[in-house]
């Protein structure tokens, strides 16, 4: 698209008693002449004739339409008039006057002309020779000096005396005529479609740290944060319009670039064949030798009778191994669709139209027990930390209301990918009340049991030997291992090659073991709960009536939780409803003590956008979210049917957090109610007795005493909000707006996030 303004149409014009003379650069010229009048004529400036000229230009060209396609669509793209309103004075070098009393005589007109023809010759440096700004040259537009300036004095207007003959205005109509747009003293415009210029563009750029690349990130960022908010930006600026106010920040997941699949040809030579199944018989004779399934082991198979090699085949690892990957492709089949959704591939789209946030559970699968000679309740689970597929299930006694007791245990090691068969299954004289996968060496796995004894495995091999077991002489408890914790072991301390086991017993003691070189663990006593006489710090409760002699000396120790950043800080939870603060740098002290139930309290979890603010659970029917440093619930959610089992923070949500009861699962979500949950999921009859989120936090595992464990999945939920912190804290300053004297002491305690409001998973 291009457009030219300025060009004037052709016309005439008939100006009584004034001739218009033009001339030309050639000194041999006749054209070059200037015909003085009479002193006392009358003066008429080119001005005026332009003026005339412009408005029939401006008619002409308000009849014309410039159209241009964009998507398919026409658009009126027509230049619009430029009305420049300025109240500046023209240039000295662009006034009228100065051309309105002209000499009669030659002279005076050769001394203007010359002076104008050294002055275009003097600063003829650059462009047209003349510094002037574009407001001048506005202000000049059909000026008698600009035009002189702009066309080396090529036009001259001198005046005649009345008394000249009519015919000379016929000749100034035919000279007007003749004028072109390169004559005039217009300025010609063309407006054409250009490329996007980009004037400036910071990129947010991903780097590890402790690196070059991640050293020159934080520097930046420093210098950002003292331009913005430091001392910086205490300097002379001014203000200006941008889009972005604060730095949006991504996360390493979505900071990836774009696969592309295309479908090319191979080609591929008999060489390249050969080494291929060579490779494969070196691995396939390695895999035989592994799972001693060598020739000896066949020659024996095949001289025993067809009713001997059935038992014998079953017996191999080989055939444990392929009977797994069989299993694993058929029960695709049945939970493909399930399968997909566990692993985040059939997600809501953000982008849909419609959707009701209706804060439901999505079933996927139930996996029910492997051995159900005897009913055993789900005591505990375990998801890997390294592969979210594998969890890890605890079956023995959770309630002893049940009709009949199990007196044996299981612990099954199941995988998403086969949800029908677990892939390992270890059998225990005893139930067994607890198991948790090590964070730092993902295929270890801590079991405790109701005897008191606590042993560690290495799931790579399916029948291999203990890791390790407790001995009766180092650990003389015999009361059930309720609760499991690996902690992390100091830096300086390089004494053990693998992190030690914190174990709770239901006698109220907890037990540090040390794995080393050895069939045995090494334990010794890190805590030993008391008793809480008087009135502790926490909620107000009613004081129970003084008895002489307790059934028991002890609180019953019901969970172990940790600190998400203090490595050695770990709480106890009891049947007394309160919450011992502990550390493993000092035995059988307790640093804090806190009532947070009246009767006991069975889950306490972190938020994963703050490390001081967590919530408890307990048979009182509440769940309760406590501030580190206020003796002070800041919410009680109350539930209507019964205690909760089990209660923790969404993992994608900063402002839901789930509760399970006896018979159903609640999701509440306080960023808009604290008085009802928004919704109940009823799974089945049978009692529920733990829930488990996957690593993700997408899906959650839910326990019962059946056996049976439901694998569902969030569905119908709000989409999260991109600064989570933010929106945790209205939430929680807007559920307290009722009491100011709470609001005025959280609001004291400050930011109470993780550093750059970061997330991290509660251990």
């Amino acid at each position: 698209m291009s457009l030219r303004v300025g060009k004037i149409c052709q016309s005439e014009m008939a100006i009584h008693n004034r001739k218009v003379v033009l001339g030309t650069n050639d000194a041999s010229s006749d054209a070059s002449r200037i015909s003085l009048g009479s002193r006392h004529s009358t003066r008429f400036t080119f001005h005026e004739v332009l003026q005339r000229q412009i408005l029939k230009a401006q008619e002409m060209r308000a009849q014309f339409h410039v159209y241009d396609y964009v998507c398919g669509e026409s658009m009126d793209v027509t230049p619009k008039p430029i009305t420049v309103t300025l109240d500046r004075r023209p240039h000295p070098l662009l006034e009228r006057r100065a051309l309105q009393r002209i000499g009669d005589d030659s002279e005076s007109f050769r001394s203007l002309r010359s002076g104008t023809s050294s002055l275009v010759r003097g600063k003829s440096g650059r462009a047209l020779g003349i510094k002037m700004s574009i407001d001048d040259i506005i202000i000049g537009i059909g000026s008698d000096r600009l035009f002189f300036q702009l066309h080396g004095s090529t036009l001259s207007l001198p005046s005649f005396s009345s008394d000249e003959s009519s015919s000379e205005t016929d000749d100034t109509t035919d000279l007007i005529s003749q004028m072109t747009i390169h004559q005039l003293p217009f300025i010609s415009v063309r407006l054409t479609k250009t490329h996007l210029f980009q004037l400036y563009n910071q990129l947010s750029i991903t780097a590890m740290k402790n690196t070059d690349d991640g050293e020159a990130v934080e520097k930046d960022n420093r210098t950002y944060d003292y331009l913005t908010i430091g001392r910086g930006r205490v300097r002379r600026r001014s203000d200006a319009e941008c889009q972005t106010l604060m730095t949006l920040k991504k996360s390493r997941d979505i900071n990836t670039t774009t696969v592309t699949t295309t479908n090319t040809g191979t080609f591929v030579s008999y060489y390249e064949m050969y080494d291929t199944y060579e490779v494969l018989d070196k691995f396939r004779s390695s895999w035989e030798i592994k799972y001693d399934f060598d020739k000896n082991e066949r020659n024996r198979i095949q001289k025993l009778t067809l009713e001997e090699q059935f038992p014998a085949i079953s017996r191999l690892r080989a055939f444990d191994l392929a009977t797994m990957i069989v299993m694993r492709v058929l029960a695709g089949n049945e939970h493909g669709e399930a399968q997909k959704r566990f692993r985040k591939m059939n997600c809501v789209d953000r982008m849909v139209k419609k959707i009701d946030y209706n804060y439901s559970l999505d079933p996927l699968f139930v996996i029910y027990p492997f051995a159900t000679d005897v009913r055993r309740a789900v005591c505990d689970i375990s998801f890997c930390y390294s592969n979210s597929d594998i969890l890890a299930v605890a079956y023995g006694i959770y309630s002893y209301s049940a009709a009949k007791l199990p007196k044996t245990g299981v612990v099954c090691v199941w995988s998403i990918k086969n949800p029908c068969d677990p892939e390992r299954y270890f059998y225990y004289d005893y139930p067994v009340g607890s198991v948790e996968f090590s964070p730092y060496r993902s295929t270890l796995l801590a079991i405790g049991l109701y005897d008191g004894t606590v042993q560690v495995r290495d799931l790579t091999s399916a029948h291999g030997p203990l890791v390790a077991v407790s001995e009766r002489s180092t650990s003389p408890g015999v009361d059930p291992v309720l609760a499991i914790k690996w902690i992390q072991q100091p830096k300086s301390d390089e004494s053990h090659d693998i992190d030690p086991i914190l174990s709770l017993s239901q006698d109220g003691s907890v037990t540090k073991f040390n794995i080393i070189n050895s069939p045995y663990l090494v334990g010794f006593k890190q805590a030993l709960l008391e008793r809480v006489e008087g009135t502790p710090e926490g909620i107000p409760f009613k004081e129970p009536p003084s008895v002489e002699h307790q059934a028991n000396r002890r609180p019953q120790g019901l969970c172990i939780t940790k600190h998400p950043l203090e490595k050695d800080i770990f709480y106890v939870l009891t049947d007394e409803g309160c919450l011992h603060k502990c550390s493993t740098n000092y035995q059988n002290l307790y640093l804090e003590l806190v009532k947070t139930h009246v009767g006991a309290v069975n889950s306490m979890d972190f938020s994963p956008w703050s490390p001081k603010l967590f919530l408890t659970c307990g048979n009182d029917w509440c769940i309760r979210i406590w501030m580190d440093g206020i003796l002070t619930p800041l919410i009680t959610l109350k539930n209507l049917f019964g205690p909760y089992q089990w209660a923790a923070w969404s993992r994608t949500h900063s402002t839901i957090i789930i509760g399970l009861n006896r018979k159903h699962l609640e999701i509440w979500d306080i960023r808009r109610t604290i008085l009802k949950p928004m919704s109940t999921s009823f799974l089945e009859s049978s009692f529920n007795t733990t829930a488990k989120f996957s690593l993700d936090g997408y899906c959650i595992a839910i326990g019962n005493e059946k056996g049976n464990v439901h694998i569902c999945a969030f569905d119908g939920m709000p989409f999260p909000s991109y600064f989570q912190y933010d929106t945790l804290e209205k939430a929680i300053h807007k559920a307290l707006i009722s009491n100011n004297d709470l609001l005025i002491e959280l609001k004291s305690v400050g930011y109470f996030g993780y550093p750059n409001k970061g997330f991290v998973m509660p251990p």
